[in-house]
Order: C-alpha cells, then structure tokens, then sequence
C-alpha cells in the first residue's frame, strides 16, 4: 500500500496536474509516507487497520472520472491531509479532516 500511495503521489506528470497549493504539500504527505513505513515494520497489524479505514476512500478516487474535476481534486486533497492524521499525526494538518468529513464529500460526489 505504501508503493502505491507514492505511485498515486507521484505519478508521470503531477507537476503538471498537481496544483501549486496541494504540490507544496508533498514534502509533508512524503514525509507522513516514510514515517508510515517505518511505524509499520514495528507494528505491521495496527497499519493494516489504518489502511483498512482508508480503503474505501482511496476505491472511490481511483473511481472517479479523469480528469479530476476541481472537487475530485478537493477529495483527494483531503484524503492526503487524512493520511497524514491517521499514520503521522505530529506532522498535522493543514486543515480540519476527519473521516466524516470524507464520506459527506463523497455523498455530494456521487
């Protein structure tokens, strides 16, 4: 799961596609992934469980239509900021997540 949060992240052409605001958030999302990797060899158990939580969300981004519309982008956004809470929460966050808040953007999405 770790691999492909950094292939999501870092992907052919997210300079270009990725907007300035959520680009100049990825040397913290980067951080939170290495942070993760490191907790998860201690506790490979407790990580899965947090993957787990974040499934769902994670299904229904790979869903969406391409190009990301600008809420799909919010969505997305949000979701980097709720990885962050969940596997590296002394890094914060930019912004008041949770995963409520999450299923209500998907509700609007769908």
């Amino acid at each position: 799961d770790i691999r492909e949060r950094l292939a999501s992240l870092v992907q052919p052409g997210f300079l270009r596609q990725t907007p300035p605001t959520l680009l100049a958030e990825f040397p913290r999302y980067l951080r939170g992934l290495s942070l993760r990797a490191e907790r998860a060899i201690a506790d490979p158990l407790k990580d899965q469980a947090r993957m787990l939580e974040l499934r769902p969300y994670d299904e229904a981004l790979q869903a969406a239509p391409t190009p990301l519309s600008a809420d799909w982008q919010a969505f997305r956004h949000d979701l980097e900021e709720l990885r962050v809470q969940t596997f590296a929460q002394e890094l914060g966050t930019r912004r008041p997540v949770s995963h409520k808040r999450l299923a209500r953007q998907l509700e609007r999405l769908a």
